[in-house]
């Protein structure tokens, strides 16, 4: 069993990441020569780090990203698989562009329908009843 993990000491160093970033992609790292992957909850990493809320542990999973250390593809719930070779970085990257993109469409979809449903001579207005 291994108990150590050989660190960069450039990562150490490193003033752009905060401590939270780096302890993050630590953990993230001992896992990355498990059977199955790097696969870590956001409920695990949350609890390992000391994070409150799961916008401040995305932020800095897409901070880690940004900086070319690692990339992260959704594969539960909760649950992501972590990467660190370049190659496989570009293909999680990609399919999470590809993803974000569906979402935003999907959203001005329905923000469209919405506004036009609204505009509709039939929708009776509550609030103009409600002032008089």
């Amino acid at each position: 069993m291994k108990y150590f993990e050989k660190i960069d000491k450039d990562l150490i160093n490193n003033r752009a990441l905060n401590s939270h970033e780096k302890l993050i992609y630590i953990i993230c790292k001992s896992f990355e020569n498990a059977p199955r992957g790097a696969r870590v909850s956001h409920k695990y990493l949350m609890q390992r780090t000391g994070i409150k809320t799961k916008k401040t542990l995305i932020k800095c999973l897409d901070n880690l990203a940004l900086f070319g250390l690692m990339a992260r593809k959704q594969i539960g719930q909760g649950t992501c698989h972590y990467v660190f070779d370049k190659k496989t970085m570009q293909e999680y990257i990609r399919h999470n562009i590809n993803k974000r993109k569906k979402i935003s469409l999907r959203k001005n979809k329905q923000f469209k329908s919405y506004m036009n449903n609204l505009n509709d001579p039939q929708v009776i207005h509550i609030n103009k009843f409600i002032k008089e």
